[in-house]
């Protein structure tokens, strides 16, 4: 397989600090990347970097085989669909559900104005409401949404778009535990499609990462210090050693539960 994401020797420094310290990693496409790490380890550097948004001072970014540097950086956005619950895009008060969905076809906050959207372009509107259980919402303002009905919401936004790449940063933060399930559950049937994008998600819980994670990137104070399987890099000895307090990893139905203990290790 090809890889939809690749990071070579990227490093990110600001003024003596260095956020992001010779990182390396390659996502294959297609595949779900969970990035783990405590507060502060570059997580988020790490999808500002991917997206375009944070630059490096040094190293090369490639995602989907572009470089950049060498491409139009406006071009490779509308490729990736960045969802960040803590920085959620400022759709008017007005606008209806299906009107935010609509805008990932054209990468905007609101529907142009000169630009009508074709039937058939609000029939994959409403394909991605349906996909996403939000068939029956599609007329209500989308400020009224809770917030696990929203992220769904941008979800259905990123894939109207065609989106290949996903980078979700933390996308359950707030939830509580029924509409957290349902989101992860909605994650669980998107990486499920025939042809799925491929996806990196930054997350604190390891009961919240989709069970068809590939590959598991461990950072802390802005260094990859561990990547692989999940099986192995999600054990009580390594999660502890990430994290500075015992950890007890254990499996149940198919996902991985973390519980911590206070004391150190």
């Amino acid at each position: 397989m090809t890889n939809s994401v690749e990071l070579s020797h990227v490093s990110v420094v600001r003024g003596r600090h260095a956020i992001l310290s010779d990182v390396t990693v390659a996502v294959e496409a297609g595949t779900c990347c969970a990035v783990l790490g405590p507060n502060g380890s570059g997580k988020s550097a790490l999808m500002a970097v991917i997206s375009g948004y944070l630059w490096p001072s040094s190293g090369t970014v490639l995602v989907d085989g572009q470089m950049y540097g060498r491409v139009c950086l406006s071009d490779v956005r509308r490729t990736i669909g960045l969802i960040e619950p803590s920085r959620a895009p400022g759709f008017g008060d007005h606008m209806r559900v299906r009107d935010v969905v609509a805008t990932g076809l054209f990468g905007t906050l609101m529907l142009p104005f000169r630009e009508p959207v074709s039937a058939s372009r609000w029939g994959r509107v409403d394909a991605e409401l349906s996909r996403f259980g939000l068939a029956d919402l599609g007329s209500r303002l989308y400020r009224t949404l809770s917030t696990g009905e929203q992220m769904k919401a941008l979800l259905a936004r990123a894939m109207v778009g065609e989106a290949r790449l996903l980078l979700l940063d933390e996308p359950t933060v707030g939830l509580d535990m029924g509409t957290r399930a349902a989101c992860i559950a909605a994650l669980d049937r998107l990486l499920a499609r025939p042809d799925p994008p491929t996806v990196i998600l930054v997350s604190h819980h390891l009961d919240e990462l989709p069970k068809a994670v590939a590959q598991v990137v461990l950072m802390k104070r802005g260094r990859i210090v561990g990547r692989g399987r999940p099986d192995e890099m999600l054990t009580s000895m390594t999660l502890s050693e990430l994290f500075d307090c015992r950890i007890d990893v254990r499996r149940q139905n198919g996902r991985f539960v973390a519980t911590a203990h206070d004391g150190g290790l």
